[in-house]
């Protein structure tokens, strides 16, 4: 076991090689119980009378360590010290990673793990006393410290090579390991073969600078990330959760503002008014412009105009000229309103409206009247037995005893200042909405990546 409860580092010491007589140096020479050589690849184990015996060769490691050994940092207010460097794989898949040994003289072991350039800080009961608490049941998630981790993947690690120094045999241990995610956190749970109990392990994503600053190491040594780490956080998740939460917040804040401002400048009306339309026989589809009464404004308002005309299979049109009477200022807009319905293959169906809306913002206070110029396709009239149309006015029918002049619709034009524009509300609402909506889709997309590195992943059926 490790040394711990000190208030140091212990004084290493070195060891010769039983096969090669090379030095090997122990950081920890109280608390290893087995140690690599660098020179021939012995794996030794210490025996109780500190007899050195060579227990198996290991295999030479593929890569070189990031972190030498002996190297020190302070990391998460520990100062560590690296003691060991161990290349281990899945046994039954090719996935392998690397992880460092670390050593604190107050609590005991820790270790970097790194996949893909992907940094992991994992430590134990020692560091994290809670995970004492912690059973393994069988379950897809933990609960732990407000967390929520879900079941990512399950492995038996093999140690395919290694270097330094080793307070168990690690060459020899197989354990069947269980990975849970809540990025950045990872939990472990290492069981191994012929042992009662499971072991825990709560592991945090670390940047790569991070480690570096800590142990004074070259960033550039570091390996460059690959794809996405199974802790690794989600800048989109983390936008995304900041943004749900403030977002209702919002959309209350615009409400209270709309119906405040409703209160201060309440709507009402300024106009309303009906005028059946009568043809200009001169020209066909139009009907003679007429005027309405006056209006005023006490004040600079926006004004929402409702054109209402009970059109049946037919159109209409308005031309519609809001003119100040003072300096004969104006504002035009035309409006279309079709209606249309019938009976076809046994369904009923209808297209258009009878009615429109426009809206004219800041017109200042004064006195105005409307000008309307109406338009309309030609009338629908049921024919009267012996009735005919006038061969010189197709607009005037005439019968055995009276003649009719074809009307146009009833045009109503409804003007209201100061409207509560709530269409507005909404598409404020929705553009607020798309950024939320865009950063959901991102961390979707982003989780999805992640899980596509697991068997259990939450996102398969949606393949």
């Amino acid at each position: 076991m490790a040394t711990i409860n000190l208030k140091a580092f212990p004084y290493a010491e070195d060891v010769a090689c039983p096969k090669c007589k090379h030095q090997i140096t122990l950081y920890d020479p109280e608390g290893s119980e087995y140690c690599v050589c660098t020179s021939c690849n012995s794996f030794i184990h210490f025996t109780k009378n500190d007899i050195a015996l060579i227990q198996k060769q290991a295999a030479p490691i593929s890569q070189q360590p990031v972190l030498k050994l002996g190297s020190v940092g302070m990391f998460k207010g520990f100062q560590f010290k690296v003691i060991g460097y161990v290349e281990k794989k899945e046994q039954s898949a090719p996935y392998a990673w690397r992880e460092y040994i670390l050593y604190n003289y107050e609590q005991g072991y820790a270790n970097f793990a790194e996949y893909d350039g992907h940094w992991t800080f994992v430590a134990g009961k020692e560091f994290y006393p809670a995970l004492g608490e912690l059973k393994n049941r069988g379950w897809t998630f933990i609960n732990y410290e407000e967390n929520e981790y879900t079941l990512f993947s399950k492995y038996t690690a093999v140690t395919t090579a290694l270097i330094g120094e080793f307070d168990w045999d690690i060459l020899f241990e197989r354990p069947k390991t269980t990975e849970f995610v809540a990025p950045p956190q990872i939990l472990y749970i290492e069981h191994v073969p012929n042992q009662t109990a499971a072991q825990f392990y709560l592991g945090e994503y670390t940047e790569p600078v991070e480690i570096a600053d800590a142990f004074k190491t070259d960033i550039k040594l570091f390996p460059e990330r690959v794809g996405i780490g199974s802790n690794q956080p989600s800048v989109h998740a983390q936008r995304w959760f900041a943004i749900y939460k403030l977002l209702p917040f919002i959309v209350v804040f615009m409400a209270v503002i709309g119906f405040g401002a409703s209160y201060i400048s309440p709507q009402y009306e300024v106009l309303d008014s009906y005028h059946n339309t009568e043809r200009d026989t001169a020209k066909a589809n139009e009907f003679k412009p007429y005027l309405t009464p006056s209006f005023e404004l006490q004040k600079q308002s926006a004004l929402n105009f409702k054109i209402i005309a009970p059109v049946d299979n037919n159109w209409l049109e308005a031309t519609v000229v809001l003119v100040n009477e003072k300096n004969n200022q104006s504002w035009e807009v035309t409006e279309s309103i079709e209606y249309y319905h019938g009976y076809e293959d046994g369904e009923n169906w209808s297209e258009g409206s009878q009615e429109a809306d426009v809206l004219l913002s800041a017109i200042p206070a004064g006195k105005y009247h409307l000008n309307i110029y109406p338009a309309a396709g030609e009338p629908t009239i049921s024919t009267p037995p012996g009735a005919a149309y006038n061969s010189t006015n197709p607009y005037v029918l005439n019968t055995d005893s009276i003649t009719v002049k074809s009307a146009g619709p009833t045009v109503h034009i409804n003007v209201t200042a100061n409207p509560i524009i709530w269409k507005n509300f909404w598409v404020s609402v929705l553009l607020l909405c798309l950024y939320p909506l865009y950063t959901w889709w991102r961390m979707r997309t982003y989780e999805k990546k992640r899980w596509m590195n697991s068997d259990y992943s939450p996102y398969e059926t949606d393949e």
